[in-house]
């Protein structure tokens, strides 16, 4: 073979190895990957390849690594990154036990405990309802009407009429029934009525108004006050019923 057909060989085959190399890693025309070529030489393997990034997928759509579940502070038991030494009952408990025992009265010497309900309004009319307790050890009874006083910030007396019973003041539905002997036992209750009206009649004299209610529940007790609004207007008028049991 002549030297000008040699050459023209080599030639065409290095160009057909050129363009194979652009397709890919050729071991046909004397080259090697660069795996085997590391290996061969004694040298280190080529570094792993890096995580797949998500990306579109065969279909088109993209892949999205799956989403934690959500968790609401409010499904807890305790507040959000809380943690408490105690439960949240037992909590609740010490807390409602502690305030109870801040806010008992103290059962008095005479053995009874009053306690004033809200007044109701209509019209200028008011009506309010008073509670004892036997909050003793022994029975204790009752006959009659309490001895009522209403009184000034100063806890002195106003000069008022108080009447058994409220015809003088308005028609109430069993207010003016009459006494009923009453025995409490201990824990047991009695109440009694009061009522009167707020208006104004005279310009000339200043209207009343009541910082407490001064009760005796029976002859030779002691008074209790109660820290309460009476405002009985220029009317001097206060209708009070007779002890009877609570409905």
């Amino acid at each position: 073979m002549d030297t000008t057909t040699a050459r023209t060989r080599r030639n065409s085959l290095a160009a057909v190895c050129l363009l194979l190399s652009a397709a890919g890693p050729l071991t046909a025309c004397g080259s090697t990957s660069a795996a085997a070529t590391g290996s061969a030489a004694g040298g280190p393997a080529p570094a792993a390849s890096a995580p797949a990034v998500p990306g579109p997928s065969a279909s088109g759509a993209t892949a999205t690594a799956p989403l934690p579940p959500r968790v609401h502070a409010d499904t807890l038991g305790v507040p959000y990154g809380a943690a408490p030494s105690v439960s949240t009952a037992t909590a609740a408990t010490t807390a409602t036990t502690a305030t109870a025992t801040a806010t008992a009265e103290p059962c008095p010497a005479s053995g009874v405990v009053l306690r004033a309900g809200e007044p109701d309004a209509a019209m200028g009319l008011r009506a309010m309802t008073v509670e004892l307790t036997n909050c003793g050890t022994r029975p204790y009874a009752l006959n009659g009407y309490p001895t009522v006083r209403v009184l000034d910030d100063r806890r002195e007396p106003f000069d008022i009429a108080v009447s058994h019973g409220a015809s003088a003041i308005a028609v109430i539905d069993r207010f003016d029934a009459g006494p009923t002997p009453l025995t409490l036992k201990p824990g047991e209750r009695a109440v009694f009525g009061l009522t009167w009206r707020n208006t104004v009649t005279d310009v000339n004299s200043a209207p009343v108004n009541g910082s407490y209610l001064e009760i005796t529940p029976r002859p030779g007790d002691r008074a209790q006050s109660i820290a309460i609004l009476i405002d009985l207007g220029t009317t001097g008028k206060l209708g009070i019923s007779a002890w009877s049991s609570p409905r």
